[in-house]
């Protein structure tokens, strides 16, 4: 066949533009996001081939791409109830809807790994949270009950590392089962000041905090049931620890602050889980931060610098009306050790105020970097107007179209 196309011209020109289209089929990128009215869209990263995926008599909020890249997730509501439905990114897509209740609406959503199942948080009537799964093929169940409550799905999407309630009796920390809760009232640890806990990306390690009599400290510890020693690893820090995991290598991001403060802003820092080695690595304190999937960048948000093209652009009066603060977006190239600013922005209320708060659990299942770890896509104020912006590694700065909450895929 490789002979026969050597010597047939048209034969090598159809088998190029076969690959070349292959090649734009798999390297294609999509963000996901909400529209000014309320529905689920994607478009490409130039703000092209827009496609509204949902109905207008719903109102959605924080789209998640399924691992693959092949699917979406949104929590919705209309004027009965709150559900979570799963789409297609197609023109015409049929939507598959996994949850709805009148008083118990879902407003966190999580796909696991294996991009079936998704694991989502719902009001409960005890008053409480109520952690859920359900999938396209399953009925939701309720696997556990905490407030607040964090975790992360295992590699194998089978458990879930689980950190409920926040330094107090009640708190429970560990592994629990996908199909059932298995943790009960016995805990890993004593659940310190954090959030989200943590899984190296090949498992081999986890990360949280503890709190005891002793004071308050990030503790990052190998698996044992891989590694025939036990490796624990403990750090003291102040105020609450804020911690996420390189995607591609066992390095630890952690924010805290330097003065004992009842927030996790503050410098990052950089555990090296095989050495012990910390390092710091930004150059003023953060209020939130996420690595690119290739794993060389960490992109932070610190309070804004003024400057820069972005922010030139942005007009005072609707600052003020919006009443939001601007924020400088800053990289961190953790290769060669340096933190540069890229320029300021002033982020949608719905991203200033639900998002980033949480930013550490968010970083887990909603993905602001670009697939080839070249830009990010933000939601940003500009003249009274929530808009889209994409801004690259170098600070070059695209509005693409007018929306909230956007996410790109992780094709």
């Amino acid at each position: 066949m490789i002979e026969n196309m050597k010597n047939n011209p048209i034969l090598v020109l159809l088998g190029l533009a076969a690959f070349l289209f292959f090649q734009g089929v798999v390297a294609q990128a999509r963000i996901a996001f909400i529209t000014p009215q309320g529905q689920l869209a994607t478009l490409n990263p130039d703000g092209s081939e827009l496609r509204v995926l949902s109905e207008r008599a719903m109102q959605f909020q924080f789209p998640a791409w399924s691992p693959d890249g092949k699917k979406l997730a949104a929590i919705g509501s209309d004027a009965e109830s709150g559900f979570l439905q799963i789409f297609e990114d197609t023109a015409g897509s049929t939507t598959t809807e996994i949850y709805r209740s009148r008083a118990e609406g879902p407003f966190y959503m999580y796909w696991a790994p294996n991009s079936e199942e998704i694991a989502f948080l719902a009001n409960h009537a005890s008053g409480t949270l109520a952690l859920h799964t359900a999938s396209a093929t399953a009925s939701d169940k309720i696997l556990a009950f905490g407030s607040p409550f964090y975790w992360q799905w295992s590699s194998d999407s089978q458990t879930l590392f689980m950190h409920t309630g926040f330094n107090s009796a009640e708190a429970r920390l560990g592994f629990s089962s996908r199909v059932r809760d298995t943790l009960g009232n016995n805990s890993l640890a004593p659940a310190g000041r954090f959030q989200a806990p943590g899984i190296s990306y090949r498992g081999n390690y986890i990360a949280y905090a503890t709190e005891d009599s002793s004071g308050t400290r990030l503790v990052l510890q190998n698996n044992a049931r891989v590694n025939k020693e036990e490796l624990k690893r403990e750090l003291p820090h102040l105020g609450i620890a804020a911690m996420s995991w390189s995607p591609v290598t066992d390095l630890l991001a952690i924010m805290s602050p330097s003065k004992n403060a009842p927030s996790y802003f503050g410098p990052i820092s950089l555990l090296d889980a095989q050495t012990g080695m910390l390092e710091p690595l930004s150059s003023q304190p953060a209020f939130a931060f996420f690595w690119s999937p290739d794993g060389r960048y960490i992109v932070y948000f610190a309070p804004a610098q003024g400057g820069g093209d972005f922010a030139s652009t942005l007009q005072h009066a609707s600052l003020e009306k919006v009443q939001l603060p601007g924020l400088s977006i800053n990289l961190i190239d953790v290769t060669a050790k340096t933190d540069t600013y890229l320029t300021d922005f002033v982020p949608s209320p719905q991203f200033s105020n639900q998002f980033l708060p949480f930013f550490d659990q968010y970083a887990l299942s909603h993905q602001l970097w670009s697939p080839e770890s070249d830009a990010l896509v933000l939601p940003a104020v500009i003249a009274n107007q929530i808009n889209l912006i994409v801004v690259s590694i170098t600070g070059e700065v695209n509005v693409i179209a007018e929306g909230d909450t956007p996410f790109w895929n992780r094709r």
